[in-house]
């Protein structure tokens, strides 16, 4: 999830990126309207076609009846937070980021503890910050919160996505490999590029087209349904921010590979900036929406949700 209020109206990369990830993750995507954009990420999944998932119908009773049917998760904001809806409306009249912008990352509903010192639900995190200084406050806040593994990023251009223009600033958190504990975790610093990625850079104009959410939705199902070209920005963008679910969650470390039917076993060792595997995450995702299976476990979210008793 992303801070929000980068003023960039990109499309929405977070989400698309996350219904990626869940043909290989366990993906729990916390979200809401807009407030600060156009096109928020419950406002994305609300003009699907040609059914829209039921997200309101996501609760507490519910979410682990959807995750015994389905890898990826929707969790609205509103729906989890409830307290919430006496400030939305203020929230949506200012033109600007406020303090919500940055609590609402930080308050994933799958990671709420009453003790820090319990491990959490969430094996690992990415969160997208739209301004540098505080990427380092974020990374110190999970560390506090005991986790484990995760990704801090925040473009050059003050984005909150891994950025398809040029360098991304990221702060990676993950097990410190000299603790025979297993209990210590290393903060590292460093850039990253769509190069490293084994993809091009492109101008952010062409990933922001300030569009609708519907039209926004329609983008999106291309996309799940293997219809935009190989060398399409937008899917370059998705593609780079999917790749880094794969890397933090530790998956890309896997010198075999047994993804199902359409994948060639063909494992990139190669390791880049923070000693990740991008190109490896890249082969991933690229998997993941060829093979179809992106696009299923979209289908189950959406069958199951419409499944669900208001």
């Amino acid at each position: 999830m992303g801070t929000g209020g980068d003023s960039h109206n990109t499309f929405n990369i977070s989400t698309t990126a996350s219904i990626i990830g869940s043909s290989l993750l366990l993906i729990a995507k916390h979200g809401n309207r807009a407030s600060t954009s156009k096109s928020g990420s419950a406002d994305l999944l609300n003009n699907m076609q040609p059914r829209a998932p039921q997200i309101a119908r996501i609760r507490p009773d519910t979410i682990a009846d959807l995750y015994s049917h389905t890898n990826y998760g929707f969790l609205f904001a509103p729906v989890f937070h409830p307290g919430m809806r006496h400030v939305a409306p203020i929230r949506r009249q200012l033109p600007w980021r406020t303090i919500f912008n940055l609590l609402g990352p930080l308050a994933n509903p799958v990671d709420l503890r009453s003790d820090p010192s319990q491990p959490s639900l969430l094996e690992a995190r990415m969160i997208g910050v739209a301004r540098k200084d505080i990427g380092p406050v974020f990374a110190h806040a999970l560390h506090l919160a005991g986790t484990r593994k995760a990704l801090v990023v925040c473009g050059d251009e003050e984005l909150d996505e891994i950025s398809c223009a040029g360098d991304t600033l990221c702060w990676r958190i993950s097990p410190d490999p000299t603790d025979p504990t297993g209990v210590r975790t290393i903060t590292e610093h460093f850039r990253l590029h769509p190069r490293d990625f084994g993809l091009p850079a492109h101008p952010l104009s062409d990933v922001s087209p300030g569009k609708e959410p519907a039209e926004n939705a329609a983008i999106l199902s291309r996309i799940l349904n293997g219809e935009v070209p190989d060398d399409d920005p937008i899917l370059h963008f998705v593609l780079i921010n999917a790749a880094a679910l794969f890397v933090v969650s530790g998956i890309c470390d896997a010198d075999t590979s047994n993804m199902g039917p359409g994948d060639d076993g063909q494992v990139i060792t190669e390791r880049g900036p923070g000693g990740g595997r991008w190109k490896e995450g890249v082969r991933r995702a690229r998997w993941a929406i060829k093979s179809g299976a992106a696009a299923r476990e979209w289908a189950k979210f959406v069958e199951v949700t419409n499944k669900f008793n208001e």
